[in-house]
Protein backbone atom coordinates (compact mmCIF):
# COMPACT_ATOMS: atom_id res chain seq x y z
CA UNK A 1 0.00 0.00 0.00
CA UNK A 2 1.30 3.16 -1.23
CA UNK A 3 0.77 6.66 -0.40
CA UNK A 4 -1.40 8.99 -0.79
CA UNK A 5 -3.62 6.48 2.18
CA UNK A 6 -6.60 7.53 2.83
CA UNK A 7 -8.17 6.38 6.40
CA UNK A 8 -11.10 6.20 7.53
CA UNK A 9 -11.69 5.87 11.66
CA UNK A 10 -15.14 5.43 13.32
CA UNK A 11 -13.86 5.19 17.01
CA UNK A 12 -16.66 4.10 20.31
CA UNK A 13 -16.20 4.20 23.46
CA UNK A 14 -17.85 1.56 26.07
CA UNK A 15 -21.10 3.50 28.11
CA UNK A 16 -22.04 0.51 30.57
CA UNK A 17 -23.44 -2.10 27.76
CA UNK A 18 -23.72 0.90 25.07
CA UNK A 19 -21.12 1.55 22.41
CA UNK A 20 -21.00 5.06 21.46
CA UNK A 21 -19.93 6.75 18.59
CA UNK A 22 -17.06 9.53 19.22
CA UNK A 23 -17.20 12.54 17.18
CA UNK A 24 -14.14 14.03 15.23
CA UNK A 25 -12.89 17.26 17.76
CA UNK A 26 -9.43 18.32 16.75
CA UNK A 27 -9.03 15.57 14.28
CA UNK A 28 -9.31 13.15 17.38
CA UNK A 29 -12.02 10.83 17.36
CA UNK A 30 -14.38 9.32 14.01
CA UNK A 31 -12.50 11.36 11.72
CA UNK A 32 -11.16 11.14 8.14
CA UNK A 33 -7.60 11.36 7.21
CA UNK A 34 -6.51 11.84 3.70
CA UNK A 35 -2.84 11.04 3.83
CA UNK A 36 -2.08 8.24 7.08
CA UNK A 37 1.75 8.40 5.40
CA UNK A 38 2.31 11.89 5.92
CA UNK A 39 0.80 11.78 9.11
CA UNK A 40 3.00 8.45 10.20
CA UNK A 41 5.99 9.89 9.02
CA UNK A 42 5.47 12.78 11.07
CA UNK A 43 4.91 10.78 14.23
CA UNK A 44 7.65 8.39 13.40
CA UNK A 45 10.30 9.70 10.96
CA UNK A 46 11.79 8.02 8.25
CA UNK A 47 14.83 5.82 9.24
CA UNK A 48 13.25 5.39 13.25
CA UNK A 49 12.72 1.99 14.02
CA UNK A 50 9.03 1.08 14.68
CA UNK A 51 8.22 1.32 18.44
CA UNK A 52 8.25 -2.01 20.65
CA UNK A 53 5.90 -4.17 20.43
CA UNK A 54 5.33 -3.57 16.49
CA UNK A 55 8.87 -4.32 15.96
CA UNK A 56 8.98 -7.41 17.55
CA UNK A 57 5.74 -8.77 15.47
CA UNK A 58 6.88 -7.40 12.14
CA UNK A 59 4.38 -4.68 12.09
CA UNK A 60 5.58 -2.17 9.76
CA UNK A 61 4.93 1.69 10.98
CA UNK A 62 5.87 3.10 7.48
CA UNK A 63 4.58 3.55 3.88
CA UNK A 64 4.98 1.49 1.59
CA UNK A 65 2.84 -1.30 3.57
CA UNK A 66 3.79 -4.79 1.70
CA UNK A 67 0.65 -7.45 1.15
CA UNK A 68 -0.17 -9.41 3.91
CA UNK A 69 -1.50 -10.74 7.38
CA UNK A 70 -0.52 -9.19 10.34
CA UNK A 71 -1.33 -10.44 14.09
CA UNK A 72 -0.49 -8.35 17.39
CA UNK A 73 -1.38 -10.47 20.90
CA UNK A 74 -2.54 -8.90 23.39
CA UNK A 75 -0.04 -5.61 24.42
CA UNK A 76 0.88 -3.07 26.61
CA UNK A 77 1.92 0.05 25.28
CA UNK A 78 3.63 2.95 26.98
CA UNK A 79 2.40 5.77 25.27
CA UNK A 80 3.93 9.64 25.41
CA UNK A 81 2.60 12.23 27.58
CA UNK A 82 0.05 13.72 25.58
CA UNK A 83 -3.48 15.94 26.54
CA UNK A 84 -6.80 14.27 25.84
CA UNK A 85 -10.00 15.96 25.83
CA UNK A 86 -11.78 14.46 28.96
CA UNK A 87 -14.47 12.67 26.94
CA UNK A 88 -11.25 10.45 25.36
CA UNK A 89 -9.31 9.82 28.70
CA UNK A 90 -10.10 6.30 30.76
CA UNK A 91 -12.44 3.93 29.06
CA UNK A 92 -12.95 0.72 27.01
CA UNK A 93 -12.56 1.48 23.02
CA UNK A 94 -12.84 -0.36 19.56
CA UNK A 95 -11.80 1.01 16.41
CA UNK A 96 -12.75 0.11 13.24
CA UNK A 97 -10.19 1.78 10.37
CA UNK A 98 -11.08 1.23 6.66
CA UNK A 99 -7.44 1.79 4.53
CA UNK A 100 -8.35 3.13 0.75
CA UNK A 101 -6.05 4.72 -2.23
CA UNK A 102 -7.97 6.59 -4.79
CA UNK A 103 -11.31 4.84 -3.65
CA UNK A 104 -10.44 1.47 -3.73
CA UNK A 105 -10.73 -0.47 -0.48
CA UNK A 106 -7.25 -1.72 0.49
CA UNK A 107 -7.54 -2.43 4.06
CA UNK A 108 -9.72 -2.90 7.25
CA UNK A 109 -8.55 -3.02 10.59
CA UNK A 110 -10.73 -3.70 13.49
CA UNK A 111 -8.94 -3.58 17.23
CA UNK A 112 -10.37 -2.90 20.90
CA UNK A 113 -8.32 -1.54 23.29
CA UNK A 114 -8.66 0.09 27.13
CA UNK A 115 -7.45 3.94 27.78
CA UNK A 116 -6.11 4.43 31.51
CA UNK A 117 -4.49 7.61 32.45
CA UNK A 118 -1.79 7.56 35.55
Amino acid sequence: MTSPLKAVLVVEKALGDLWIQLPCIDQLGSCTYDDVCTILDNLIPPGTPCPEPLLTYGIPCHCPFKAGSYSLPASDFALPEVELPSWMTNGNYRVRVVVSNKGQELSCVKLGFSLQSQ
